[in-house]
């Protein structure tokens, strides 16, 4: 256990300390257990911070937030109680939270959350995602080749936002993906198209994020 102890805290620094984090990193017993004490290690950080590379800015202030699997672990532990000794803290909030832990695990999907900024209160229920590889993006079979939301959860009532005056209302929309549809990935889009054809479009590389 000397070896894991070693081995997970150089993996946080290195999440820690890094503005390229690991690469999408798919779920198996020795990947929860990072998740967790690097979520117990980011207690009292800030969304941003925990995020790292998986907060992503388009440049005009809509943000989209990855909650990979391993995200997801991560997040579920910053609120729990925790002594500073790595082993005895992983076994007992691996075990607090096992059936937390299993669901993310069973289901394996990425989330795709995103602030936009409309002019109307239902705007954000124009909205349509997909993902695309950025070599495809502007091909010959770019609508063949474009990977779609099995699910979303849309925000149908947005709120007044002074943040952005041109545009007085903002919504935060969920896009849901399966892990095993991006993972081969390695450079794309993700993609938001409005009903007059107007895209939000974020580009990501999944050896960028984690």
């Amino acid at each position: 256990m000397k070896y894991l102890n070693l081995f997970l805290l150089s993996i946080i620094t290195f999440i820690l300390g890094t503005t390229s984090s690991l690469a999408l990193i798919k779920i198996d017993d020795e990947s929860i257990d990072i998740a967790i004490t690097y979520g117990l290690k980011s207690k009292g950080m800030s969304t941003r911070d925990l995020l790292n590379s998986n907060w992503i800015n388009d440049g005009t202030g809509q943000i989209l937030n990855i909650y990979s699997p391993f995200i997801q672990i991560a997040t579920k532990t910053t609120d729990q109680n925790s002594t500073g000794k790595v082993e005895e803290d992983l076994k007992a909030v691996k075990k607090r939270l096992s059936t937390k832990i299993d669901r993310i695990v069973d289901k394996n999907e990425v989330r795709f959350l995103v602030a936009l900024y409309g002019d109307a209160e239902d705007f954000a229920q124009n909205y349509k995602a997909h993902i695309i590889d950025v070599n495809e993006y502007n091909g010959p079979n770019q609508k063949k080749n474009i990977i779609k939301p099995r699910k979303a959860d849309i925000q149908k009532i947005a709120e007044k936002d002074n943040f952005a005056p041109l545009h007085p209302f903002s919504a935060v929309n969920c896009y849901v993906l399966k892990f095993n549809d991006l993972f081969e990935l390695k450079e794309y889009y993700f993609v938001l198209t409005n009903e007059k054809g107007e895209e939000v479009k974020y580009k990501i590389n999944n050896e960028e994020i984690f």
